[in-house]
């Protein structure tokens, strides 16, 4: 049998894999949050500026990360939009 955690774990993974949609990121965001509160000692970037400079340093690597085939689709990331939800992530209230 599981572990509550590897429950967690999976769902993560398994949200992460059905993402289609605003309500989906909103809904793997806060699973996110909640896997934080509950299983704090598997993250390796539990403080803001350790997770933003995780973020970015994958960010960095993702090219080497990804198949060839797969790497146009990353170009085409509207990068402008990720950067202003990171940033008004930070005012939004």
């Amino acid at each position: 049998m599981s572990s509550p955690e590897a429950n967690d774990m999976s769902n993560i993974y398994e949200n992460l894999e059905k993402i289609e949609n605003r309500e989906d990121i909103v809904r793997f965001i806060s699973s996110l949050v909640d896997d934080l509160k509950n299983n704090s000692e598997d993250w390796a970037n539990i403080s803001l500026e350790d997770y933003l400079n995780g973020m970015a340093s994958w960010i960095e690597d993702m090219d080497g990360l990804y198949p060839e085939s797969e790497r146009e689709q990353l170009e085409r990331l509207n990068w402008k939009l990720v950067a202003m939800i990171l940033f008004t992530g930070s005012r939004y209230e």
